[in-house]
């Protein structure tokens, strides 16, 4: 690393990209999908098919103790369901789906198939039966599913149209090509927090248009480009005025937090529609600019790179995320989720050459920190197997934004001995 880059804020160094054109490539069917039968927080979905048998797309093939489905994403044959490492490291079980020709089902037979009547179905259960994951289908802090009893009355509905990391661009490319449909979107989720405020959070050189859009009752808040300032846990308490420890869940404090996709989903699921298509932005190493593709789920990452006429970089690194808070995968079969908005791809010659290295107490982990965490203690003590110290230094803060091991000259994994401290010193 030269001097003047290293000398440099953290925010100033982070890679960012201009938003590119507000386009989305739509992905073909792939040859085959791998859907995964998890959910949020570990729970798994039990299996609605078996090996062998026909399934046509928007055909509910996995459900959860409170009626949330999965769906295949393609016609096809259920070829096999096998064990697969999801893209955090969990072994989970997914359904292996070959393509076939079968026809769509329409939304009513969707809906039949989920056990309800469109006619007097709540939209509660629209959103659980159109596999949308919104903060009323959720688990709590338990990892749990919880009723709609459990759930306190909303009081701020935020959403983002903006990507958290600067690679990410699939939400405000996804509001640009599409900005009065947004509209229509925001006004159906609303229904199921009436009496909230709703914030839409938009990349501050969009803010004037964006407003004009939008009725008066839809805050409309510019963020800055800098990484720093896109942090979730820093934007949401500055929009709501509400202070949430990162040991809870926003939706414990009447705060529900939405992307727009997430939105868009839920206008679908209201209208029959199940969740089977998925935004997501690759970047990086090979790439000239970022391309947002919409694929459909359960895509492996090496159909969509290979797309783009790239395989994953020799020696490199393949992100599902970006480039702060993404997580490398160990095979690039990895399919793509509900979860995942972004690949990014990291050559061999961009990784540093020596890592793990002794701490210099140079203190930039702890100045970069926007918790004001004391890192380098943290990472420490967990490095001799002092759980207690590490407690005392408040790691359950932590943010997960990557900023520390960002700015480390010694390259050291602090993200993952912060994780360590908050795992086990819970």
């Amino acid at each position: 690393m030269k001097l003047p880059n290293f000398l440099k804020s953290p925010a100033s160094r982070v890679p960012r990209w201009d938003c590119p054109k507000t386009e989305i490539i739509e992905f073909p069917d792939p040859d085959e999908v791998i859907i995964p039968l998890e959910y949020p927080g570990q729970i798994l979905f039990q299996p609605l098919v078996e090996e062998g048998d026909r399934v046509a797309r928007n055909q509910p093939i996995g459900r959860s103790e409170f009626g949330n489905f999965v769906h295949a994403s393609i016609s096809g044959r259920v070829k096999e369901i096998r064990l697969i490492w999801s893209a955090r490291s969990f072994r989970v079980p997914a359904l292996v789906i070959e393509k076939g020709d079968a026809p769509a089902l329409a939304p009513g037979k969707t809906l039949s198939l989920c056990g309800l009547d469109p006619a007097s179905a709540t939209r509660l259960d629209l959103l659980r039966a159109g596999g949308v994951v919104s903060p009323w289908t959720l688990p709590g802090p338990d990892r749990r599913e919880g009723g709609i009893d459990d759930i306190p009355e909303i009081r701020h509905l935020v959403i983002w149209a903006l990507g958290e990391e600067p690679t990410i661009f699939n939400y405000e490319t996804l509001l640009g090509s599409m900005p009065e449909a947004a509209s229509d979107w925001i006004h159906h989720i609303r229904e199921m927090a009436p009496s909230a405020e709703v914030s839409l959070l938009v990349r501050l050189s969009h803010e004037t248009w964006v407003r004009k859009l939008f009725p008066e009752d839809v805050r409309i808040i510019g963020i800055p480009d800098s990484y720093r300032d896109r942090i979730e846990r820093v934007v949401i308490p500055r929009v709501t005025g509400i202070e949430v420890p990162n040991t809870k869940s926003y939706i414990d404090y009447g705060i529900a937090v939405m992307s727009l996709e997430e939105v868009q989903a839920s206008h679908e699921a209201f209208l029959g529609r199940p969740w089977i298509r998925k935004t997501v932005t690759l970047a990086g190493y090979g790439f000239e600019e970022p391309v947002t593709l919409r694929a459909p789920l359960g895509t492996p990452i090496r159909v969509l790179l290979e797309s783009r006429g790239l395989t994953a970089p020799p020696g490199g690194r393949v992100l599902f995320g970006g480039p702060m808070k993404g997580y490398a995968q160990f095979s690039d079969d990895t399919p793509l989720c509900k979860f995942h908005h972004g690949v990014f791809l990291i050559g061999k010659d961009q990784l540093p050459s020596e890592v793990n290295l002794t701490c210099v107490n140079c203190g930039r982990c702890t100045e970069a920190c926007p918790a004001h965490l004391q890192v380098h203690l943290i990472a420490r003590s967990i490095e001799f197997d002092l759980i207690l110290e590490a407690r005392a230094y408040h790691p359950e803060a932590c943010h997960d934004c990557g900023l520390c091991a960002f700015v480390c000259p010694s390259h050291r994994p602090l993200v993952q001995l912060v994780k360590i401290a908050k795992k086990y010193g819970a």
